[in-house]
């Protein structure tokens, strides 16, 4: 009988782990850099003792010495023993560390190709059966020592998996389950996973969540079951959790498969989810109406049964009912965008007028932003941690404008991205004078995604087409939201 996948991956990283170890201690980059400047230096001083030596020649030329014993001095000269032997070590020294250099480059490079193979190889490997799992672990080669260089070469490549993978490799050993499921490795793979966007669709009558993979070009499931039984829409994302509303509100965890209602937000008009970092807490902030004069803010602690009612303040400034109610009228039909621990609303107003309230989570308190004046079609989104509008001017072009300055309000144009519309009519269902579509910007370098009856294409800000996903028949639609892996335990999902 053959090896199965899970023993040949575990084989390959013992391998990979052991060529590892045998690299010599990698230089620091003050190191190298001292190498690089020792080379120049090397040079230098080669080439002026090149000129020193046809200045001494010349000369001696001129001073009628004659020509074998000019020969007899140029020879003397060019192997004199300190001055070269020395140069010679200085830069063979040099040179060797940045060997050891390059060679560690090389396997930087090694790993990312292993974490994506790993990651290639995941689809085959969750289709075996569980009792074939069981045997796997009983082959499982046992090279693996447990060392501190074994975990930096594991921790290279598993923190690069994703969660699924990461998952399947507990399964190993006992020393690679605890690697990953120690709460430093969870908070760097979490680190190390890639934003990606949320897509609704529907599959055998059932709502569906995927997410595009841009850089590997594949749809991952995300919530594919049918529980909760009736529809449901993802209202907020933070940190990967999702909040899901379908008449009941639960937060889930999609990487762990962790669950958890919460009733208090029933008849609430939710605003926004967020860490509370003093506190390490994660929180929802959500408003009521008190008949027609009066609205109150909650905050909710999650796990917590009891809310927090808080007064809407600007400042130090109690906010009066109008505004208060204003502002809840028009943030509750609003996705709120988390950035740099503050929720903000991009509001549109029945006048035409837009603004951004900012709700600071710490202080817990309320600001008004500044933004520019810009046409179109708004949306208010986080990339890289960075506050951006996607502005649709005409049917052709998206305009992507950041926040440079978050305490100024400084904002710029980054990309005017034009959309490749003639590649997409080449698809026979894509008539795009007679079909509704879509187009929203996914990422601060301008990839774009643009929905198109059953297909959304990937594209880049140089207007081409990158790849294409069919839905089979269903409708897909934007999600606006974004989910990062995320495998950490949190408590309210026990309680």
């Amino acid at each position: 009988m053959g090896s199965s996948p899970a023993a040949e991956a575990a084989a390959a990283v013992e391998e990979l782990t052991r060529l590892y170890r045998e690299l010599p201690r990698r230089p620091s980059a003050e190191e190298v850099e001292a190498a690089a400047a020792a080379v120049l230096a090397s040079e230098a001083e080669a080439e002026g003792a090149a000129a020193r030596l046809a200045r001494a020649e010349a000369a001696a030329a001129e001073g009628g010495v004659s020509g074998e014993l000019l020969d007899l001095l140029r020879e003397a000269r060019a192997n004199a023993v300190l001055p070269a032997i020395g140069l010679l070590r200085r830069r063979k020294e040099a040179e060797i560390v940045m060997e050891v250099e390059r060679r560690f480059k090389v396997f930087d490079g090694l790993l990312a190709r292993a974490s994506r193979v790993a990651e290639a190889g995941e689809e085959r490997v969750d289709s075996a059966p569980a009792e074939s799992v069981e045997e796997d672990v009983r082959r499982t080669p046992r090279g693996f020592t447990g060392g501190l260089d074994d975990e930096m070469v594991l921790c290279e490549i598993l923190v690069r998996l994703p969660a699924r993978s990461v998952l399947r490799c507990r399964a190993v050993c006992t020393a690679w389950r605890r690697l990953t499921s120690d709460p430093a490795f969870l908070r760097a793979h979490h680190h190390r996973q890639r934003d990606l966007p949320l897509i609704y669709f529907r599959r055998g009558g059932s709502d569906r969540v995927g997410a595009i993979d841009l850089h590997a070009a594949q749809l991952r499931p995300v919530v594919d079951h049918t529980w909760p039984p009736l529809g449901y829409t993802v209202i907020a994302s933070c940190d990967g959790l999702l909040l899901l509303s379908s008449g009941r509100f639960y937060i889930c965890n999609p990487a762990t498969n962790h669950w958890a209602e919460i009733p208090q937000l029933v008849d609430a008009d939710f605003l926004g989810l967020y860490p509370h970092n003093p506190s390490g807490e994660y929180r929802v902030l959500y408003g009521e109406f008190h008949g027609e004069e009066e609205c109150v803010y909650h905050i909710l602690t999650l796990g917590s049964d009891e809310p927090r009612c808080i007064t809407m303040t600007m400042g130090s400034e109690t906010v009066e009912q109008p505004l208060a109610r204003e502002f809840l009228m028009h943030a509750r039909g609003d996705r709120s965008v988390l950035v740099r621990g503050n929720l903000h609303w991009y509001l549109r107003h029945r006048d035409g007028g837009c603004k951004i309230m900012v709700f600071d989570t710490a202080s817990e308190s309320f600001q008004w932003m500044r933004h520019p004046a810009i046409p179109g079609w708004v949306s208010l989104l986080e990339m890289d941690s960075t506050l951006v509008f996607s502005a649709v001017e005409c049917t052709t072009r998206i305009d992507l404008w950041v926040l440079q300055d978050y305490e100024r309000s400084t904002w710029a144009c980054k990309h005017r991205i034009e959309l490749p519309m003639a590649q997409i009519r080449q698809f026979p269902e894509c008539n795009l004078e007679h079909l509704g579509w879509s187009a929203m910007v996914v990422s601060v370098e301008g990839d774009v995604l643009v929905r198109c009856l059953n297909r959304i294409f990937h594209c880049d800000r140089k207007g081409n087409v990158l790849a294409s996903f069919q839905f089979d028949g269903q409708l897909p639609m934007n999600c606006l939201h974004r989910l990062k892996e995320n495998l950490l335990v949190h408590p309210f999902f026990q309680m």
